[in-house]
C-alpha cells in the first residue's frame, strides 16, 4: 500500500499574525495557530490554504533529495490526497521552542489517522501514523514559516495493526 510522502508538513505552516515577535511562549503560539491551520487544510484537503502554508522560498527535498518547486510540491500533495478519501483526524502539537533570534528550532509530535485507498482504488483502508519532528521555522515578513522538517521516528498502524514497509 502506498502511503502519502508529504509530511504534513505536514506539516506544519499557515496564517500569520499580525505582529511577529521572539519571545519564547509568543513564537510557541504562533507556531502552533500555523501549524493548526495547516492541519486544517489538510483535513479538508484546500490546497489553496495548503499552499499559504509553505514560505515562497522554501527549499522542499523530496524523498532522492531533489529540489521540488512549489508547482511540483502542489502537483505532488494533490496526487498524495487523491488516495485519501477523508482524514478522520489530524493533529500536530508543538513539543518544544528553542527561539534564536529570528530562527526557532521546534520539535513536534503528529498523529494522522485517515481513511486511504489501496492499489485496486476500491479497498478502502485506517492508516493511522505518528511522527515526531525536528524543524526549522523562520521569522519572515509573513510571520513565523516553517523552512525545514526532519523526521524523528514514529509509528504506521493500518486498520489497527502494525505496519512496517
Amino acid at each position: 500500500m502506498a502511503l502519502p510522502v508529504f509530511v504534513v508538513l505536514s506539516a506544519a505552516l499557515a496564517g500569520c499574525a499580525a505582529a511577529p515577535t521572539t519571545d519564547e511562549a509568543a513564537v510557541r503560539a504562533e507556531i502552533q495557530a500555523r501549524i493548526n491551520r495547516c492541519s486544517e487544510a489538510t483535513r479538508i484537503q484546500d490546497i489553496q490554504a495548503y499552499m499559504t502554508c509553505i514560505p515562497d522560498d522554501w527549499p522542499m527535498k523530496d524523498e532522492a533529495g531533489a529540489v521540488v518547486g512549489r508547482d511540483e510540491l502542489k502537483q505532488n500533495v494533490l496526487r498524495d490526497w487523491s488516495i485519501i478519501p477523508r482524514t478522520l483526524a489530524i493533529q500536530t502539537t508543538v513539543d518544544s521552542v528553542e527561539v534564536h533570534g529570528s530562527e526557532a528550532t521546534v520539535y513536534t509530535s503528529q498523529r494522522w489517522e485517515r481513511l486511504m485507498l489501496e492499489r485496486d482504488e476500491k479497498t478502502i483502508d485506517t492508516v493511522l501514523t505518528t511522527q515526531k519532528h525536528r524543524e526549522i521555522w523562520r521569522l519572515i515578513s509573513q510571520g513565523w514559516m516553517n523552512y525545514d522538517v526532519q523526521e524523528l521516528g514514529g509509528g504506521i498502524w493500518v486498520n489497527g495493526k502494525p505496519y512496517n514497509p
